[in-house]
Formats: C-alpha cells, sequence, structure tokens
C-alpha cells in the first residue's frame, strides 16, 4: 500500500491533502505536536473511509 506523511498536518491544508490523496488509496500519516488535533482529524478521515494514523512529533525538537 502507498503511504503519505504529512508534517505539520492541521485542519486547513493538511486535511485537504490528506483527503486528496487518501481518496486515491493511500494510507495517511499525520505528524503534528498537539495529539488531540491529530486524533480528531483521524476521526474525520477515518468517517470518510481513509485509512490514516496520528504521529505526534515536534520535527525541531531532535530529542523527542
Amino acid at each position: 500500500m502507498t503511504s503519505i506523511a504529512i508534517v505539520g498536518a492541521g485542519p486547513r491544508l493538511g486535511l485537504a491533502i490528506a483527503r486528496t490523496f487518501g481518496s486515491q488509496g493511500y494510507d495517511v500519516a499525520l505528524i503534528s505536536r498537539n495529539r488531540t488535533k491529530l486524533d480528531d482529524l483521524v476521526g474525520t478521515l477515518t468517517a470518510e473511509g481513509i485509512t490514516a494514523a496520528a504521529f505526534p512529533a515536534d520535527v525541531l525538537d531532535r530529542d523527542a
């Protein structure tokens, strides 16, 4: 299965990109600092039939 990782996923552009690729059969990995917002996005995408997973991370925090 083909996947896409969206770094800095949010409710506007990130969600739009996830929907576009997800509707074409991609599995979607959402990466952002806020776990709660990521969970909301995953719920939205899952309800639309898109396989998505949340990965909370801060790409500027190398230790994390």
